[in-house]
């Protein structure tokens, strides 16, 4: 024997083998060329079979996360030696339809069956897709050249939905959280508003001229208040003062020693006689008492 080589899937690994370095050295496998995966889609490309478990998977799964999502198949041969022209074929008609997101696959399969995945057409349709592919082949062991070609890869097809397609129910629970923190942040805001106003309202106020005059007002009440009482006071006072003056003065009013039986003697000139040298016999004297006055004519004096 001069020459040794693998038969059936050892020819086809070795034959993955080769292509995939040289598609690496090609730089399709780079990273700065992989594109992001848009989060939110309204359109969802998909290059598979139209019969078989792949299509139904993806179809449940988009519907359960987003119902919005419009689910578009171009249904290509998956499988045989017309595999990977159906495919590529697929695959630029769907970006010609401007989709969001493009996923690109099949179900599990021997590597005979994946074997149109591997291709180096196949894999040049994936590179120079301008829509973002994500590759789903086979089960989550199986591996081909398109997963390292994509710009994602989902180790099933039901997984590339769920990559594919943003679950609208956490996006509503985000919304409605949102919503709440937005009311009570509002809320928060409105009653804050509120009381600075309300400050603002009675800061004014106390600037206002109607404020100050209320308050010069009560001002000059109370004041004519304090005033009143210390008038009421010295008046008080000076009433206590006044009696004391009367009841002293009183007791030095001859009309009140006269009330006590004593009397007020005077002469013919109006003097008051208070010595028996003042008077000789036959002058006239006015004698005051207490309920009025006599006349008397002297008649003698009697020295003490």
């Amino acid at each position: 024997a001069r020459k040794i080589k693998k038969d059936g899937a050892g020819a086809l690994f070795e034959q993955f083998e080769r292509l995939k370095q040289e598609l690496l050295e090609r730089g399709l496998f780079a990273k700065e060329y992989k594109q992001p995966i848009p989060k939110y889609i309204r359109t969802l490309g998909v290059v598979t079979a139209s019969t078989g478990a792949a299509i139904r998977d993806i179809i449940n799964i988009t519907k359960r996360r987003n119902p919005y999502v419009q689910i578009i198949l171009y249904p290509a041969i998956v499988q045989g030696d017309a595999a990977a022209p159906s495919i590529v074929q697929g695959i630029r008609a769907l970006e010609q339809m401007g989709v969001d997101v493009m996923i690109v696959g099949r179900g599990g399969g021997s590597l005979e069956d994946l074997w149109a995945f591997n291709t180096e057409m196949v894999a040049q349709a994936v590179f120079d897709c301008s829509v973002p592919v994500i590759s789903a082949v086979g089960h989550e062991t199986d591996t081909t050249i398109i997963d390292f070609v994509s710009d994602l890869r989902a180790p099933t097809p039901s997984a590339a939905a769920e990559l594919a397609v943003y679950d609208v129910r956490s996006l509503l629970e985000q919304l409605e959280y949102s919503e709440e923190q937005l009311l009570h942040l509002m809320e928060r805001k409105i009653q804050m508003a509120k009381l600075y106003t309300e400050q603002r309202k009675k800061l004014l106020q106390s600037y206002s001229p109607e404020n100050k005059i209320r308050e010069k007002r009560y001002q000059c009440i109370r004041s004519e208040e304090i005033l009143e009482e210390a008038f009421l006071r010295i008046l008080n006072r000076k009433k206590h003062q006044l009696q004391i003056q009367i009841e002293r003065l009183a007791g030095l009013s001859p009309l009140h020693k006269l009330q006590q039986g004593y009397s007020y003697t005077v002469d013919c000139q109006n003097k008051n006689v208070r010595s028996v040298s003042q008077v000789k016999q036959g002058d006239l004297l006015e004698i005051y008492v207490a309920d009025g006055k006599i006349r008397t004519k002297v008649q003698d004096t009697v020295g003490s």
